[in-house]
C-alpha cells in the first residue's frame, strides 16, 4: 500500500512510526483495497471468528497465519470494549498509552495479556476449528503457541508477512525444542512491562526536549562557561602569572587536561550503566549472536540511510531508526536481564521498521526474530523463586533509569500546563543569573590582570 497517495483526508500522512498493523490493514490488503487509511479504517466491519477462519482459508493462510488474524481480532476488540479505543488509534498512536496527568501508563498488550482468561471460551473455540482445518494442530500446545505469539509479538506484525513461522516448532515439543516456548512467554512477559518503562521515559525526554530544549541548550553552555570562568579567574590571582597571554595558556592547558579526563571518565561511566548489585552476570556471551542477527534485520531495513544524497528525501527516515538501532545495540550489559532488555528493544525498533516501509510501499526484508539459536539460549525452566527474582532485578534496573532520567520531574512539566510555565520561567531567570554572574567574572578577571600590569594591589 503506497502512503505517497494513501493520506488522510486533511493531507497529513500516515505515522512515521507504525508500532502496530491493524487488522482492518491485513483485510484490505487481503482484499487488494486501496484508499487511505482513515476511509480504510471506516469501511471496515467488524469479523467473527468464522468469517475471518475463511477469509484465512481462501488465501491459503498457515494456521499461525490464521490464528495471528484472530488474535488481533480479540486484541483490537479488547481495547476497543474496555477503553473505547479503536484499531485506527492503535495504528496512528501505539500500544502505549501514557496518562501525564495520572502519572501513569497502560500497554495494551499486557492488558490484554493480564485478561486472557476472560476470552478463554472464545480462544478454545480457535482451538477446535483449527484442529478441524489443520491436523498439525492436533500436536501443539495451543497455550504455549497463543502466549508465544503476544509475547513475541508477532501479530504487530502484517499477517501476509508472517508465513514463514514454522508452527511445527510446537510440535510434540521436546525441552529442548520448547526453551523458544519458554523464551517469549517467560522472561517475555517480565521484561515487557520494563519495555514499557522504557518507552515512557523515551517519550518524557522527546516532550521535554521539544517543549524545553532551547532553555536548556542555553543554560548548560552558560554553566559550562561559568564553570571554567571561575577557574580562570583563580588562575588569574596566581602571583606567577602576570600577563593576559601567560593566564590564556595556562587556561588553556587546563581546558585541554579537562577534556582528556572527561573523555576517559565517559569509558568508565559507560560500564556502569547499570547498577549490578542483584546480576550473576552469567549468560552475558550466551545471546549476542541472535542480537546481533536482529540488529542486521534492522540495517538491512534501514538502507536508505546509506544510499541517501543531499538532493534526495526518502518517504522513510531510516536514518532516525538506524541511529535508534545503533543507540541500543550499542548499550553495555552486566547481565542477561540487561541483554534480554537490549534485544527486545530491538524487536520493538524492528516491528516499527518493519511496519512504517510496508506503509511507505518500500521493500522489506522479513526477519524471524523468533527463530532463534536454540543453543544461545539459557535453559528457562523458572520456578516462583527465580520470577520473583528477576522481577526485582528488572523492577530496580528501570527505577534506576527513570531516576537518572529524571522522568517523574520531566513528566510533570510537560502534561500540567501550569507547572509547564513556572518551570520554563524559572528556566528564563536562570540564565539571566548566570549571564549577570558571567559578566561580574569577567569584569573581575580583567580588573586582577589590571593591577597586575599596573602594580595597583586589588582588594
Amino acid at each position: 500500500m503506497n502512503t505517497e497517495k494513501n493520506q488522510d483526508p486533511d493531507g497529513t500522512r500516515v505515522p512515521q512510526d507504525v508500532t502496530y498493523y491493524p487488522l482492518f490493514l491485513d483485510i484490505a490488503e487481503l482484499n487488494g483495497k486501496t484508499d487511505t487509511v482513515r476511509n480504510l479504517a471506516a469501511l471496515q466491519k467488524s469479523h467473527n471468528a468464522d468469517e475471518l477462519m475463511e477469509i484465512a482459508a481462501q488465501k491459503g493462510f498457515s494456521p499461525f497465519q490464521t490464528l495471528t488474524l484472530l488474535v488481533k481480532n480479540a486484541f483490537e476488540g479488547h481495547v476497543f470494549l474496555t477503553f473505547g479505543i479503536p484499531a485506527l488509534t492503535l495504528f496512528e498512536q501505539g500500544t502505549l498509552h501514557i496518562d501525564g496527568s495520572n502519572d501513569s501508563h497502560i500497554e495494551f498488550t499486557l492488558h490484554f495479556i493480564d485478561h486472557l482468561g476472560s476470552y478463554k471460551d472464545g480462544f478454545n473455540r480457535i482451538r477446535q476449528q483449527l484442529r478441524a482445518v489443520s491436523p498439525a494442530m492436533n500436536d501443539i500446545d495451543f497455550g504455549s503457541l497463543l502466549g508465544f505469539l503476544l509475547s513475541s509479538q508477532l501479530f504487530k506484525l502484517p499477517v501476509s508477512s508472517l508465513s514463514a513461522i514454522d508452527i511445527n516448532r510446537f510440535r510434540n515439543q521436546t525441552n529442548k525444542k520448547n526453551q523458544i516456548s519458554r523464551f517469549f512467554s517467560g522472561p517475555g512477559f517480565i521484561v515487557r512491562q520494563a519495555i514499557a518503562e522504557i518507552e515512557v521515559a523515551d517519550y518524557i525526554d522527546v516532550l521535554y526536549d521539544e517543549r524545553f530544549r532551547k532553555y536548556i541548550i542555553q543554560l548548560s553552555s552558560r554553566e559550562s562557561l561559568l564553570f571554567q570562568l571561575r577557574t580562570k579567574l583563580m588562575y588569574a590571582g596566581d602571583p606567577t602569572i602576570r600577563t593576559d597571554e601567560e593566564l590564556e595558556n595556562k587556561y588553556f592547558s587546563y581546558l585541554i587536561a579537562k577534556e582528556i579526563q572527561s573523555n576517559s571518565g565517559k569509558i568508565k561511566v559507560k560500564n556502569v550503566l547499570w547498577d549490578n548489585e542483584s546480576g550473576s552476570g552469567e549468560n552475558c556471551d550466551s545471546f549476542k549472536e541472535n542480537i546481533r542477527k536482529l540488529f542486521r534485520a534492522i540495517s538491512k531495513n534501514c538502507r536508505e540511510a546509506f544510499t541517501a544524497t543531499e538532493n534526495t528525501t526518502p518517504a522513510f527516515d531510516s536514518v532516525r531508526f538506524f541511529m535508534d538501532s545503533n543507540a541500543i545495540y550499542n548499550q553495555v550489559n552486566v547481565d542477561f536481564v540487561d541483554q534480554f532488555i537490549q534485544y527486545q528493544r530491538l524487536v520493538n525498533l524492528y516491528i516499527r521498521v518493519f511496519n512504517t516501509r510496508k506503509m511507505n510501499g518500500l521493500p522489506v526484508d522479513f526477519f524471524d526474530y523468533t527463530g532463534l539459536e536454540q543453543d544461545n539460549l539459557p535453559d528457562w525452566q523458572m520456578d516462583e523463586e527465580a520470577v520473583q527474582k528477576m522481577k526485582l532485578q528488572t523492577a530496580k534496573k528501570i527505577s534506576d533509569l527513570k531516576e537518572w532520567r529524571q522522568t517523574s520531574f520531566k513528566m510533570k512539566h510537560v502534561f500540567d500546563g501550569e507547572l509547564s510555565t513556572i518551570h520554563e520561567d524559572y528556566l528564563k531567570m536562570q540564565i539571566q543569573y548566570l549571564d549577570q554572574r558571567i559578566a561580574e567574572i569577567l569584569t573581575e578577571i580583567q580588573v586582577v590582570m589590571k593591577s597586575k600590569s599596573t602594580g595597583v594591589e586589588v582588594n
